[in-house]
C-alpha cells in the first residue's frame, strides 16, 4: 500500500515563521532594555527636578560638587546596567510566540524536530507528514503580540509614576529659561579669593513726589540673607525706578525677571552694555569683567512681581503694586467776572496728589450761528482769498501762589483787553499741569471774553479795525481803506501828532506787505495806539506800571532781597507816575472843583494806597510770598476800580445812586411816620378801655371790693391820660388842648378832636407817599405795586379814624407800613446790585473803588473791613525761626528732623 502524501508548506512557510521569529526576538529585547532604562530615566528625572526647584545655586560648593558626582556615578551605573543586556536566542525567541499565542504543545518548537529513525517506513513517513501538517496549520495560528516589559516587577512601589508627577507641575510652574536651570548644576563658584558677594536693590520714586528712596536690599548683608526676605509687599508710584547692582556675582552678573499684571510670560531685563566704539556711561547699567560689577535699572509702570537672579540663583523677590498719578483738578468756584478796563477775575480751585505746578486759560472761538435763509439776502459779501493760518491765542497764565502745592484755592485778575478775541463768545476752560507735567482740564464754559470799554470814537474805530485783521487776514485791504479815511483829514479830530503818525505807520505797512509779521506787529500798534486816544499819557504809565508788578512778581518768586527792592522803589515811582496821570485826566474831563467829601476820600484813598505799598514791601521782606502775591493782585484790581470810578459813566451813576439813597431816607422817614402814627392810635384805643374801666369801678362802689377796683380804674385812667398827653404831643398842639378835663379824662368833643388830628395826620402821609412814589417811578426805581397798597391801606385807615374804628385803623395801618418796609428793603437790594455791577466787587454793602463800604450809600456798621491781627503775623513768623533753627541742629533726632524739613516745605 502506497504511503499517503501531503503538501509541504515549503518556502513560503518558512519566510513567514522566520519573520514572527525576528519580531519577537525583537520584542522580548525591549522587554529586558526596558526596566533598566527606566533606571536612567528616573536618574535623569530625579537630577532635572531638583534643578528646577533651585537647588544648585543655593548650595556650597562641596556639597554641590558632591550631590552631581552621585547623579553622575548613579547615571553611569544605570547606563551600563542598561548596556550589559544579552541579545536573545532563537529559542527563546520562539518560545516566548508560544506563550504570547496561546497554543499547546509548542508546535513551533515541535515543527522543527527531524525523524530520525523509521526513515524507510512508509507508514512512519506518512505519518510524520501528517504531524508536520498539522504543526504547521498552528504555526500559521501564531502571533508574535506587543512587548510586555513588566517593569512592576522592578518597582513595586510605582516610584516612576511619583517622578513624573512631581517633573510636569514643577517644570509648569518655573520661570525663567529651563535650560539655564540645568545648566547651574555644571556652574560652581569661583576659587579664586575675592570679596564676597552683595547685592543692593532700592526703588527710587520720581523727583516730583518728593518721596524717599525705598531700600529693597541692603548691600552690607550678604545676597543669601537679602534673599531670605524676598516676596515683600511695596506701594510706589508710578515711573519709579528700580536698580539693582550686584557685586562679586560670577557668569552673568545680576538681572531681573519682570511678570507684570495681564502678562503670560516674564520679561528678563538684563544689565546693558556699552556699544563697540563707546565708552560706558555712569548712568548705563554696566558689566565690568574686572571689578564683577553689574547693574541694571527698570522703570515701573505696572503692578509687577520682580525677582532679582545671578543666573538661575534667585537673590530677591519683590512685588510692587504702582500707585497710579492723578491727573490734577481744577475748576472754577465763582463765575468769571469782568471790569471795564478789560480785565477778567478768575477764582478756582486746583488739586493734585503730589503738586500743582501751573494753571492757564484756554479760550477758543466759537463757530458763528448759522444764518437764516430768509436774512441772507442782508449779509455782506463773503470774503474771497486764501487767509493765512490763524495765530494761536495768547497764553492766559493764572498766578500760583506756592508752585507744587497739592491744593491751590486762590483767584487771578487777567488783562484780557488786548486779546483779539476780547467781546467775543468763546468756549473757555481751565487747564492745570501737575509737578509731573500731567495736564488735568475743567469742563469748559461758553461766555463772552471781557473787553475793554472806549468811550472815544476814534479809539472805538481802531479797536474795531483791529479786530477784524485779527480775525482773518483777508480783512488787510478793508483795514487799509479804512486807515487811509481816517488819516485823510486828521483836524479836529486827531489832535495828538504821534496818534496820527502812528496810524500813517501802520497803514503803509499793512499796505506794502500781507506777511503774519507786519499784521501781528500792525494788531499791537493799533492797540496801543487805541489807548493812546483814550488815555493819552495814563496809557504809557498804566503799561510801565504793570510791567513793575511783573518785575515785583518775578522777584517775589525767586526771593532775592536785592531784586525786591529794585522792583519795589520802581513800582512805587510807576504808581505815583500813574496816579498823577490819572488825577490829570480827572482834571481835564471835570474842570470844577470837586467837594469836600471828594477831597477827603481822595486823601483817604492815598493814606490807604500807602499803607497799602507798606505791607506788600513787609510781606515781599519776610518772604510771605503767598500774601505779597495776593496783595499784587488786589492793586490790579484797585487800579482798575479806580479808572472806573473817575470814568463820566461811573460819575453819572454814582450821583443816580445818591438821588435813589435819598428817596430811599424819604421813604424810611415816612416809615417812622407810620410807625409812630400806629403807636398813637394804639394809644388812643387803650385810653378809651382805660375810661371804660373807670366808669365800671364808679359803679360798684357799693360792694365790698370797691376800694381795689376803684384803685385799680384810676391807674389805668391815669395810664391812659398820660398815652394821651404823650400821643398829643407829639401829634401837634390841638391835641394837647383837648386834654384839659377835671381829673385828667377828656369829654365827648376832647375824643373827637384827638381822632380828628389822627385822621389828618394819615392824610398827610398819604399823600407825601403819593409824592414819593410818583418820584421813584420817574427815576425806574421802588416797587410801585407795594407802594400803591400801602397807599390803599393808608386810605382805608384814614376812613376807619374818621369813622372811630380804631382797632380797623390800626390793623390797615400795620398793612401799610408792612407795604412801606417791603419796598425799601427791595429798593436797597436793587442799588446793592447796581453797585456791585458798577464797582465789580460782591459784598454785603456798596464798596467805593478800595473796598470800603460806601458811607453816602448805607451805615457802616464796622463788620466788613478785616483787620488783619499783627499779633498773629508776628507769632508765625517767630515759630518760622524757630523751625529753622532747629532745622540746622544736626544732634537731633533724624525722625525730628524730617519732621521739621516737611513743616518748613508747608510754609
Amino acid at each position: 500500500m502506497a504511503a499517503p502524501t501531503s503538501r509541504d508548506p515549503g518556502p513560503e512557510m518558512s519566510r513567514s515563521f522566520a519573520r514572527k521569529v525576528r519580531l519577537s526576538t525583537f520584542a522580548l529585547f525591549f522587554e529586558r532594555l526596558w526596566p533598566r532604562l527606566w533606571l536612567v530615566i528616573g536618574v535623569a528625572m530625579l537630577f532635572a527636578i531638583l534643578s528646577f526647584l533651585g537647588l544648585w545655586p543655593n548650595l556650597e560648593p562641596l556639597p554641590h560638587k558632591i550631590l552631581l558626582l552621585g547623579f553622575g556615578a548613579a547615571a553611569i551605573a544605570a547606563i551600563i546596567y542598561a548596556v550589559r543586556i544579552p541579545w536573545p536566542t532563537r529559542d527563546e525567541a520562539i518560545r516566548r510566540i508560544e506563550r504570547r499565542s496561546g497554543v499547546p504543545h509548542r508546535p513551533a518548537t515541535s515543527y522543527e524536530d527531524t525523524l530520525t529513525s523509521g526513515a524507510s517506513d512508509t507508514a512512519t513517513v506518512a505519518l510524520w507528514e501528517a504531524h508536520r501538517q498539522r504543526l504547521a496549520r498552528a504555526i500559521q495560528r501564531l502571533k508574535v503580540g506587543n512587548p510586555a516589559p513588566r517593569t512592576d516587577r522592578l518597582d513595586p512601589w510605582a516610584l516612576r509614576g511619583l517622578l513624573l508627577l512631581l517633573l510636569i507641575p514643577v517644570a509648569a510652574m518655573t520661570t525663567g529659561n529651563l535650560g539655564d536651570r540645568l545648566a547651574s548644576a555644571f556652574r560652581f563658584a569661583s576659587a579664586e579669593q575675592g570679596p564676597p558677594a552683595r547685592m543692593d536693590a532700592w526703588v527710587t520714586p520720581p523727583p516730583y513726589t518728593a518721596l524717599p528712596p525705598i531700600l529693597l536690599a541692603d548691600g552690607s548683608k550678604q545676597a543669601s540673607e537679602d534673599a531670605q526676605e524676598r516676596g515683600k509687599f511695596f506701594e510706589v508710584p508710578d515711573k519709579s525706578q528700580l536698580t539693582l547692582r550686584g557685586v562679586g556675582f560670577d557668569g552673568s552678573g545680576v538681572k531681573l525677571e519682570v511678570l507684570a499684571d495681564g502678562a503670560t510670560e516674564p520679561v528678563i531685563v538684563e544689565p546693558e552694555k556699552p556699544k563697540a566704539g563707546e565708552p560706558a556711561k555712569e548712568a548705563v547699567a554696566s558689566n565690568a569683567g574686572a571689578s564683577n560689577v553689574s547693574e541694571v535699572r527698570y522703570e515701573i509702570r505696572k503692578s509687577a512681581r520682580v525677582r532679582a537672579l545671578n543666573g538661575s540663583r534667585e537673590l530677591g523677590l519683590w512685588t510692587f503694586d504702582v500707585v497710579a498719578d492723578e491727573l490734577p483738578k481744577i475748576a472754577l468756584t465763582k463765575d468769571i467776572s469782568g471790569t471795564p478796563r478789560g480785565s477778567m477775575r478768575v477764582v478756582y480751585k486746583a488739586e493734585d496728589d503730589y503738586g500743582v505746578q501751573s494753571a492757564e486759560v484756554k479760550v477758543r472761538k466759537l463757530p458763528p450761528p448759522p444764518v437764516d435763509p430768509s436774512k441772507a439776502w442782508a449779509q455782506p459779501p463773503p470774503i474771497v482769498g486764501t487767509p493765512l493760518p490763524p495765530e494761536p491765542p495768547p497764553v492766559m497764565s493764572l498766578k500760583i501762589p506756592r508752585p507744587g502745592a497739592k491744593t491751590v484755592d486762590t483767584s487771578t485778575l487777567i488783562e484780557v483787553g488786548e486779546n483779539p478775541l476780547a467781546g467775543q463768545r468763546v468756549e473757555l476752560w481751565l487747564e492745570a499741569t501737575d509737578v509731573g507735567g500731567q495736564i488735568g482740564r475743567s469742563k469748559p464754559i461758553q461766555i463772552v471774553l471781557p473787553a475793554r470799554r472806549f468811550k472815544n470814537p476814534l479809539a472805538r474805530a481802531l479797536v474795531e479795525q483791529r479786530r477784524l485783521l485779527a480775525e482773518d487776514s483777508r480783512y488787510r485791504p478793508m483795514v487799509v481803506r479804512a486807515l487811509d479815511a481816517l488819516t485823510m483829514e486828521p483836524e479836529g479830530f486827531i489832535t495828538d501828532d504821534g496818534v496820527f503818525l502812528g496810524m500813517r505807520s501802520v497803514f503803509h505797512r499793512l499796505d506794502r506787505d500781507g506777511s503774519r509779521e507786519t499784521i501781528n506787529g500792525a494788531i499791537a500798534d493799533l492797540w496801543q495806539i487805541a489807548l493812546k486816544v483814550e488815555d493819552g499819557d495814563l496809557s504809557q504809565a498804566e503799561k510801565a506800571l504793570k510791567d513793575a508788578q511783573d518785575r515785583l512778581s518775578d522777584a517775589i518768586q525767586k526771593g532775592d532781597d536785592k531784586d525786591i527792592q529794585d522792583a519795589m522803589a520802581e513800582l512805587k515811582k510807576r504808581l505815583n507816575d500813574y496816579l498823577n496821570e490819572m488825577q490829570k485826566n480827572a482834571e481835564k474831563e471835570n474842570p470844577s472843583p470837586g467837594d469836600q467829601q471828594n477831597d477827603q476820600n481822595d486823601q483817604l484813598g492815598q493814606q490807604d494806597l500807602d499803607q497799602m505799598m507798606k505791607d506788600l514791601e513787609k510781606s515781599a521782606r519776610e518772604g510771605s510770598r503767598e500774601e505779597a502775591e495776593q496783595m499784587l493782585s488786589e492793586m490790579r484790581e484797585l487800579m482798575d476800580r479806580l479808572q472806573a470810578a473817575n470814568s463820566p459813566e461811573a460819575r453819572a451813576q454814582q450821583q443816580r445812586a445818591q438821588q435813589m439813597m435819598k428817596k430811599l431816607n424819604e421813604l424810611s422817614d415816612l416809615t417812622g411816620k407810620q410807625q409812630q402814627l400806629m403807636d398813637d392810635t394804639f394809644g388812643e384805643r387803650r385810653k378809651q378801655e382805660g375810661e371804660g374801666g373807670s366808669q365800671q369801678d364808679q359803679q360798684g362802689q357799693g360792694s365790698p371790693h370797691a376800694g381795689k377796683n376803684g384803685q385799680k380804674g384810676q391807674g389805668q385812667q391815669q395810664r391812659g391820660g398820660q398815652e394821651g398827653m404823650q400821643a398829643d404831643q407829639d401829634g401837634g398842639g390841638e391835641q394837647g388842648e383837648g386834654q384839659q378835663g377835671e381829673g385828667g379824662r377828656p369829654g365827648g368833643q376832647q375824643q373827637r378832636r384827638g381822632k380828628g388830628s389822627l385822621q389828618d395826620r394819615q392824610a398827610q402821609l398819604r399823600n407825601e407817599l403819593d409824592k414819593l412814589k410818583k418820584d421813584l417811578e420817574q427815576m425806574g426805581a421802588g416797587d410801585p405795586d407795594k407802594l400803591g397798597n400801602a397807599q390803599d391801606s393808608m386810605g382805608k385807615a384814614e376812613d376807619a379814624l374818621k369813622q372811630g374804628d380804631l382797632d380797623e385803623a390800626a390793623n390797615q395801618q400795620g398793612q401799610a407800613l408792612d407795604q412801606m418796609r417791603q419796598s425799601a428793603q427791595q429798593m436797597a437790594q436793587q442799588m446793592q446790585q447796581n453797585a456791585q455791577q458798577r464797582l465789580g466787587r460782591g459784598g454785603s454793602s456798596p464798596r467805593d473803588p478800595f473796598g470800603r463800604p460806601q458811607r453816602a450809600q448805607g451805615p457802616d456798621f464796622g463788620n466788613s473791613v478785616k483787620v488783619p491781627d499783627a499779633i498773629d503775623a508776628q507769632r508765625a513768623r517767630e515759630i518760622l525761626e524757630e523751625l529753622r533753627k532747629r532745622s540746622g541742629e544736626s544732634l537731633r533726632p533724624q525722625d525730628e528732623l524730617e519732621y521739621i524739613d516737611r513743616l518748613l516745605k508747608r510754609f
